[in-house]
């Protein structure tokens, strides 16, 4: 928790802002836009930031006010300083991160130096430069974002355009492969980045957490293509499980009685023979395919009958993004789709390194508290928790357990039915595109109109977040995190209660859960929140111990107490494996970092490894 301190220097920050905006509001746009190179020309006579932010930030808020007709709220004057002084800003969904983030990008926009403002998908980085960009315009900043209709891939000389902007809006994806391919290049000349100075990471712990499991890779040189993948599926498919393979803690290998049937199947004398390793290395990825990575949970196929991964965090596809070391190959041969040609490494990046590489690194998000140790271990940076602009009224219903998912989908499916018939709002979140379209399906049964959000259909997802919030729409949906759209309660839903978030499956942390609840209740709206859990949940995977299928089903009694107690435990341990892996992730790219820059003390052949900055 942040110290009462800062809050009190934020708020001192305010009084000064507030103060000077009572100046800037009398002069004319001209006068206001004049700003800018006065407030340049002091930096570049030794001001510094600190003391020119009161001024410039008052000069933005009204800035905000004439071009847009919004002027900043005093929380997100706070969360503006909090963002300049390099913190990491926990605001509550709905409380106008996209403005907040106007001020710190213009003050430190006025050094020369590129500003950036990275967020989790394109139509965000599209929507919100667009329109911010008219501010920094007006205040004589060029600022540059994507062009959510352009799918023309850009040139050098175009992403050199792009990052010569005073402010970029751009994102983490984006970020990283250009970075990764501004580092191959050949000459110094041929570079189109801009230097890394000051970053805003919008939905940051979306970005710094659940994303920075998976490092950002760029293929090049391909692999002589196996013919090994579907003879090694196939073998794989005949084996039983506890008798040739045991899966355990998200982890799968052959028994010795399955070593010497894969001995026998393939005609070799030693599975762990050196001679053997494609083979050993093909069976170990077919195992992981067909037993740990599921269809519409870990990835999708799509209409075009290719794998595409599935994003957990936010619920979207991951466009061109392929799993490492053949097992996309070992999914797509699982799948009986055309295997794609797989490539060897040439470059790779966390997205950890990535961020730190900055002077500075600020973010926001709406649930940063509860990973504020790891954020800090990481990062170094630490988490302010920023006050609602009005009192949340929002309540969040206690947790129902169940002792299987029968039970808890159709008791979800009836209190939704009850809700719908009063007019008001429904939102349900589900963890996988699995369940969203099981519990599509068992409201058709019950002739229950609806949308249906997930990564299937995710290019509507800002109409159908949009609609959420009308009289009688239920919206079922993956997990919120990233969405970027506010649901605004329509004409007399207020006072039905406000919108009302059903919670299916406990999640692989609380912060997917809370970013959830927070969907309901922006801005002082009513509205409630309630999970609904049960043993048969995708984070307990119950359904391979023999103790608890008998609680399942219901051959033993069992207590909501102790059903809380284990869905929680397996929560808990799955937010510890995640951590895990972020940090495994993070030491081994750590270690290629150290080979790289050795390589270039040893070689003056510019361009020939990858130069990390």
């Amino acid at each position: 928790m942040q110290s009462r301190k800062e809050l009190r220097d934020l708020k001192r920050t305010l009084t000064k802002v507030r103060k000077s905006e009572e100046k800037i509001k009398n002069l004319s746009d001209e006068e206001l836009s004049a700003l800018t190179e006065q407030f340049k020309s002091r930096y570049s006579d030794g001001e510094s930031l600190e003391s020119l932010m009161p001024e410039a930030f008052a000069a933005i808020c009204e800035a905000d006010y004439r071009v847009l007709g919004k002027r900043p709220y005093d929380v997100q004057i706070l969360a503006a300083a909090a963002l300049h002084g390099g913190y990491l800003a926990e605001m509550n969904t709905g409380e106008g991160k996209t403005l907040s983030a106007t001020m710190p990008l213009y003050l430190n926009a006025l050094t020369g130096k590129s500003c950036m403002l990275v967020t989790t998908n394109e139509y965000l980085a599209s929507r919100d430069g667009a329109e911010m960009g008219e501010v920094y315009n007006f205040m004589g900043l060029s600022c540059s974002y994507p062009d959510a209709d352009d799918t023309k891939k850009q040139d050098d000389d175009e992403k050199r355009q792009f990052y010569s902007a005073d402010i970029i809006y751009t994102t983490n994806g984006t970020l990283g492969f250009d970075f990764l391919f501004d580092n191959l290049v050949k000459k110094k000349e041929d570079r189109f980045l801009c230097d890394f100075h000051y970053v805003i990471i919008d939905e940051a712990d979306s970005v710094l957490l659940d994303s920075a499991i998976m490092p950002l890779v760029i293929s090049g040189v391909p692999r002589v293509q196996s013919n090994l993948y579907d003879v090694c599926d196939f073998f794989v498919t005949t084996l039983v499980e506890d008798i040739d393979y045991i899966e355990e803690d998200k982890a799968v290998w052959l028994t010795p009685k399955g070593v010497k049937f894969a001995e026998s199947f393939f005609g070799i004398s030693n599975f762990y023979g050196k001679e053997n390793f494609e083979i050993n290395r093909h069976v170990t990825l077919s195992l992981r395919a067909h037993k740990l990575l599921k269809n519409k949970k870990d990835y999708v196929v799509t209409d075009k009958k290719e794998v595409e991964l599935f994003d957990g965090a936010t619920g979207r596809l991951m466009h061109g993004v392929k799993l490492r070391g053949g097992q996309h190959q070992a999914i797509e041969a699982k799948e009986k789709v055309e295997i794609s040609q797989e490539y060897r490494t040439v470059a790779s990046v966390t997205f950890q390194n990535l961020f730190m590489m900055f002077d500075k690194m600020a973010g926001m998000s709406g649930t940063l508290m509860d990973a504020k140790d790891e954020l800090f271990e990481t990062y170094g940076k630490h988490v302010v928790r920023i006050p609602t602009n009005r009192p949340l009224k929002r309540v969040d219903r206690k947790d129902r357990y169940f002792k299987n998912g029968h039970d808890q989908f159709w008791t979800a499916v009836d209190d939704v039915i009850r809700l719908h018939e009063t007019g008001q709002p429904v939102l349900v979140v589900l963890n996988s595109v699995t369940d969203t379209d099981l519990f599509s399906r068992l409201l058709i049964e019950k002739n229950i109109p609806h949308n249906v959000l997930n990564a299937s259909n995710a290019f509507w997802e800002a109409q159908i977040i949009a609609g959420a919030g009308q009289m009688n729409a239920v919206t079922v949906a993956t997990t919120m995190a990233g969405r970027g759209t506010d649901i605004k309660l329509g004409d007399g839903v207020k006072e039905l209660g406000g919108l009302a978030v059903i919670g299916i499956g406990r999640m692989n942390n609380s912060r997917s859960e809370r970013q959830a609840r927070g969907r309901a209740g922006r801005q002082g709206d009513p509205g409630f929140s309630q999970y609904y859990v049960s043993l048969e949940d995708d984070i307990v995977g119950a359904e391979d111990d023999d103790k608890l299928q008998r609680y399942i089903d219901g051959k033993k009694r069992i207590g909501k107490r102790k059903i809380k107690r284990i869905v929680n435990q397996c929560q808990k341990l799955s937010v510890e494996s995640e951590e895990m892996n972020r940090k495994k992730s993070l030491q081994y790219d750590q270690v290629l970092q150290r080979q790289r820059r050795a390589g270039e003390d040893s070689r003056d052949c510019e361009g020939e490894y990858l130069r990390l900055r």
